[in-house]
């Protein structure tokens, strides 16, 4: 997606308004109020508040799957690779409270809503691909249905583990999962 610095402004606003207010919470005039711009530029850019609510989510997941991407450039190992790539979504920007808690007003509404779900999906099919392919080139004896289970296996945990660090963000539970994420990624 590609953005002005006006909307990126925006929906950076919207994306705090959503984790501090929830959805309902983010009208138009409290988004415009945050992001320190007018209620008609704000309506310029988005036709209305479920554009922007949508457009915000999008740029949240794509920082997420572009953070994830830049986790492996420059690293040759396969092994080293996929601790990396399942590291990436554990970048410090990706633990605030406010992230988390914007993306669990995105699983919440991802049940309810088919154009958010698809928003969601648009992030996290192509990390799971990406997990599995990653996956498969270490381990290239597995099928490709075994890989992708493992990557499924992972991203199960890694929710999880977003959700306890939400809780009580303490540094050994997330290594400790993160190994774990590991050891089912990289088994013989």
């Amino acid at each position: 997606m590609t953005l002005s610095e006006t909307q990126e402004q925006i929906l950076d606003a919207a994306m705090s308004c959503i984790a501090r207010d929830g959805i309902d919470g983010a009208s138009m005039r409290t988004v415009a109020r945050e992001a320190d711009v007018s209620l008609g530029l704000l309506s310029y850019h988005f036709d209305d508040k479920r554009s922007m609510i949508e457009a915000a989510f999008q740029l949240a997941t794509d920082r997420l799957l572009d953070k994830t991407n830049e986790a492996i450039a420059g690293i040759d190992g396969a092994d080293d690779r996929v601790r990396a790539y399942i590291r990436g979504a554990y970048h410090d920007d990706f633990l605030a409270p406010d992230y988390l808690a914007l993306w669990i007003s995105v699983w919440a509404v991802a049940r309810t809503d088919d154009e958010i779900a698809n928003v969601e999906r648009s992030m996290c099919d192509p990390y799971a691909k990406n997990l599995a392919k990653l996956i498969r080139n270490a381990r290239p004896h597995l099928t490709l249905r075994q890989s992708t289970e493992r990557a499924t296996d992972i991203i199960v945990i890694q929710n999880g583990l977003w959700l306890q660090w939400a809780r009580n963000q303490d540094r050994g539970d997330l290594d400790r999962g993160l190994r774990l994420c590991d050891s089912i990624a990289l088994a013989p």
